[in-house]
């Protein structure tokens, strides 16, 4: 339901029929524990009903009628009937995928999904509700997300209804909430607990009519009444003694109910005590209900009727209108939507000029920002929503040359001098407010306002008819006026005596004319002056009128001034942002235009370019810089010619290295003003790149390494090779192995490119204590120019010049040796070379000791094998799983046969060696006591690599088991 002028209008002409209190409760995550603290507040039958609005899943049947029941007195139930009428002492709860609205008596249900509005669930309600039942309305606003209630709370206050909003520390969720209150939307802030007591307060006030008596009661009240407005002219500025008692009673009935006061004597008495309470009746006071394009058909007549003024307006090179009462802005932007189309297609169009204006100070700051909710959807037709718009988040935002053609300005209406010389007025749905004679003071001003034949655009609910000398009706319907002209001049004045505007006056009879004194000329002689009172009046008359018109000027100027002030002081806060926000971001920023010349650029770039302050204006081609980047002007002219952004790393000639990211220059009316060039310094990212890249070569090289020496099995070889590969690695010519033995060191074979191999030997403690201490403390020491380190151990060895690494390899607490790298230059070794070396050496040295208990390993088998040969009887071999056959046991006696296989497996099985007593045939076919041996033979690991067996003879011969020797 579009909530559009007319049926707003209705409501505050008071033409709503409902006569009971309804509250609507909005909510949603969170919503449901606030209404389980809340409605067991509420008797059974509290006076009025309560509308449920959730945000519920749209395709699963809800279950929050039933839950609500469990811990409310009153009745609930579901809408699912359409309509459905409301009873009192009753709570209804929002179906799931479904809009509700109420009207009267009556819920009406709509499809959420219809595209027939942009509003939230809550809002729609709430808007509805606030026409419906205006002053007798309550809105409650709990636990939730998003913003969707805040702008129904507003409206439930523009109609006189009051607000309550759960405190946001209370709440489950409390952006909704805060959302509210930083909107100005609550009028009572209390926790869910809390609610249901100020519920039935507000209720039963605003179902009891507000206590104004007869006689004497009847005009200690006026007086009140009286004293309570007076009282908010002193404290705000602002005079409503002229708005209509009926208006002004509404609105007050509001605040009453909220402080629990059933009369304004009351009401004057806490205003007195109160001194933010005129502050606050003064908010309400201003009307603010206003739209884009209200009354559509209105607006469209208006386009018609103003395109011909547009046209003639040519000649003097500018048409200014005025829109009076402008709120939040809404009225002003249509005005200037309606007038920007009708110049649009003109050739030699004029300037389009509108003085917006309006005492809400808030309100002007609103408009201002020209930033206003998604709904505007709904009344801003979807081509000028394009033309005149756009989107920011949720939001959209008046584009800056539709802004441009409005200047806002604080103005009352009611005690300021009116504008002057314009084309147009629009001042709609504000004087139905005010009483006859301050009505007609209005119309005054705007004929004073308009030139000659200017228009005026007034509400549908009011009319210019109580005026006939000033203004002649264009098209009654639509309320389209236009000036008349005056030819001589009569003063009419305002309710106080001011003299506002003329009107032709009767000629007067001779005999009251007045003759004054000759006054002498330029030649001496007297000029006799014979002037009639009624002559008088009218010179008198002009006078004056030309003193308004001045003062209307200066009015206007004092407008402009203000305008331009706060777009000066906009800009200067937006310069200040954009300098503070370039300086803490410390970026290299270039701004050029399209032919490179320099418009403007941050400190951090006058490190890579040249740059002085007197080189704006200069193309940046011509100006010196630090970069290696020959395609900086292809760049920019493929940044204009494709619209997009572009980057590139380039290098600095002082080793540096930058990302160029190139973006084209937008200005608020999407022209392409020039290029952005914002530099960002990767040099450290650069050197973690190459870190890690030779972190990554390195450990690679770790792996080939121990790949390559794995399957070696001779030492030397094995030590040779991993030198070699490690030394070629480090680009050293010198890396050898020196092994510790007994205190006392020996430099083995290693390798050697182009100079001799190191050798040497000596005692360890001779390699200096410096080099001792890092073996001890699990470090590498390192050496970087051996002409500065102390003569003698490690250098001497190296040859006393140039560079070494060297660490030790030890086993537990034992020192098995150390390797050394070393070179004749000396060299800066980097953390990357030293850990490589460190890891490198390390695996070389568990390889060569591999391969050394390897070697060792085998000769002792060897040595092993060849004596059981030749003490055993039998021997033989078996894999790891000791299944290579069994042909041994034929040699055994059958009855320790069994036992000897036992045995074996159990060797097999636990990996140790194990031994049988068993008999043995001998060759005289007799039987001898023998050993079964079961030895497992190791690899470097501790594995079973194979098995080795075999008999020994262990007696003399046996007897035979049938007795015979």
């Amino acid at each position: 339901m579009p909530m559009n002028a007319p049926n707003t209008l209705k409501a505050e002409m008071g033409m709503a029929s409902v006569t009971f209190p309804l509250v609507g409760i909005g909510a949603s995550a969170g919503g449901l524990a606030a209404l389980e603290r809340l409605l067991p507040g509420l008797p059974a039958q509290p006076g009025f009903s309560i509308v449920v609005i959730m945000h519920l899943l749209p395709d699963h049947p809800s279950q929050c009628a039933e839950a609500l029941q469990r811990f409310s007195k009153l009745p609930v139930s579901q809408v699912t009937q359409h309509p459905t009428e409301v009873l009192v002492n009753h709570i209804y709860v929002i179906a799931p995928g479904t809009l509700l609205k109420v009207e009267d008596r009556y819920l009406f249900i709509d499809e959420a999904n219809a595209g027939h509005t942009t509003l939230g669930a809550i809002d729609y309600f709430f808007h509805s509700l606030a026409l419906s039942h205006r002053q007798r309305a309550v809105g409650v606003l709990l636990s939730g997300m998003g913003h969707d209630g805040c702008g129904g709370l507003a409206a439930l206050r523009e109609q006189g209804g009051s607000t309550i909003v759960q405190l946001p520390q209370d709440a489950q969720f409390g952006t909704l909430p805060q959302a509210a209150i930083k909107a100005s939307q609550a009028d009572i802030i209390l926790p869910a607990n809390d609610i249901a007591a100020r519920l039935l307060m507000l209720c039963n006030a605003a179902a009891s009519p507000v206590l104004v008596g007869d006689g004497t009661e009847a005009e200690t009240e006026a007086q009140a009444l009286q004293e309570v407005l007076e009282m908010v002219h002193r404290h705000t500025g602002h005079d409503f003694r002229h708005y209509k008692r009926p208006t002004i009673q509404r609105r007050l009935e509001r605040h009453l109910h909220l402080h629990g006061v059933h009369n304004v004597a009351a009401y004057r008495t806490l205003m007195a005590n109160d001194g933010d309470e005129a502050r606050r009746l003064m908010k309400d006071l201003l009307i603010g209900v206003t739209g884009f394009f209200r009354d559509r058909q209105a607006f469209e007549k208006l386009r018609e009727t103003v395109q011909p003024a547009v046209l003639e307006a040519r000649t003097k090179g500018e048409f200014r209108a005025w829109a009076a009462a402008c709120s939040t802005g809404q009225e002003a932007y249509s005005l200037a939507m309606l007038l920007a189309d009708a110049a649009r297609n003109m050739s030699d169009p004029p300037r389009i000029h509108i003085f917006a204006s309006d005492i809400d100070e808030q309100a002007l700051g609103v408009a201002r920002a020209g930033l206003y909710p998604a709904t505007i959807q709904d009344e801003v037709p979807q081509e000028s929503l394009e033309r005149y718009f756009v989107r920011s988040g949720k939001q959209y935002r008046v584009r800056q040359p539709l802004r441009e053609l409005i200047t806002f300005a604080s103005h009352n209406l009611l005690r300021d001098p009116p504008f002057s010389d314009l084309d147009l007025v629009s001042c709609r749905n504000f004087m139905i407010y005010l009483d006859r004679a301050m009505q007609r003071h209005v119309l005054q001003r705007f004929h004073l306002s308009l030139g000659r034949g200017g228009m005026l655009f007034l509400g549908s609910a009011e009319t210019a008819g109580g005026v006939p000398e000033l203004f002649s009706p264009l098209d009654r319907t639509h309320r389209i006026y236009r000036a008349r002209v005056i030819k001589k001049l009569a003063p009419v004045t305002e309710p106080g005596g001011e003299v506002l505007a003329a009107v032709e006056p009767p000629l007067p009879p001779l005999q009251h004319r007045v003759s004054f004194a000759h006054v002498p000329n330029g030649a001496g002689a007297a000029l006799p002056l014979h002037l009639s009172l009624d002559e008088l009046r009218d010179r008198l008359s002009l006078a004056e009128s030309g003193c308004e018109e001045l003062q209307s000027h200066n009015e206007e100027l004092s407008t402009v001034n203000a305008e331009l002030k706060a777009r000066l002081d906009d800009s200067g806060r937006a310069h200040d942002d954009l300098a503070n926000l370039i300086a803490s971001v410390d970026l290299a920023t270039i701004f050029v235009g399209p032919d490179l010349t320099v418009k403007r650029f941050t400190p951090r770039a006058a490190g890579i370019f040249n740059l002085i302050p007197r080189d704006v204006g200069r193309s940046l081609l011509d100006i010196t810089n630090r970069l290696d980047y020959p395609q900086l002007k292809e760049d920019v002219a493929a940044t204009f010619g494709s619209l997009q952004p572009l980057e590139r790393e380039v290098a600095a000639t002082d080793g540096n290295h930058y990302i160029v990211r190139m973006r084209p220059y937008r200005t608020g009316e999407d022209v392409i003003a020039g290029a952005v060039m914002t530099f960002f310094d990767i040099s450290l990212r650069r050197a973690a790149e190459d870190v890690a890249r030779a972190l990554a070569s390195d450990q690679e090289f770790l792996l080939q390494l121990g790949d390559i020496l794995r399957p070696q099995s001779d030492p030397m070889q094995v030590l040779a090779l991993g030198c070699r590969l490690l030394g070629e690695r480090l680009a050293v010519p010198q890396l050898a192995f020196a092994r510790i033995q007994s205190g006392r060191y020996a430099v083995l074979p290693g390798h050697a490119a182009g100079v001799p191999a190191l050798h040497g030997e000596g005692e360890v403690e001779d390699l200096g204590q410096q080099a001792l201490a890092c073996w001890r403390a699990g470090e590498t020491a390192v050496e970087a120019d051996l002409s500065r380190a102390c003569a003698g151990g490690l250098a001497e060895l190296a040859g006393g010049r140039g560079a070494l690494l060297a660490t030790a390899c030890r086993k537990g607490e034992q020192w098995l040796g150390f390797f050394l790298a070393c070179q004749a230059a000396a060299r800066e070794w980097s953390a990357t070379d030293i850990t490589l070396f460190s890891e490198a050496v390390a695996r070389i040295g568990v390889e060569f000791e591999r391969a050394r208990s390897q070697a060792a390993l085998c000769a002792s088998e060897t040595r092993l094998r060849d004596l059981l040969r030749g003490i055993a009887k039998v021997c033989w071999e078996a894999d790891a799983s000791g299944k290579d056959g069994e042909a041994w046991l034929a040699a055994i006696h059958p009855d320790d046969r069994a036992r000897a296989l036992a045995m074996w497996r159990e060797a097999v099985r636990t990996g140790g060696s194990r031994e049988a007593e068993v008999r043995l045939e001998d060759a005289g076919g007799g039987w001898s006591r023998a050993s079964v041996l079961a030895n497992p033979l190791l690899d470097e690991q501790g594995n079973v690599r194979k098995w080795t067996g075999c008999i020994i003879d262990i007696d003399e011969r046996m007897l035979a088991p049938s007795g015979s020797i």
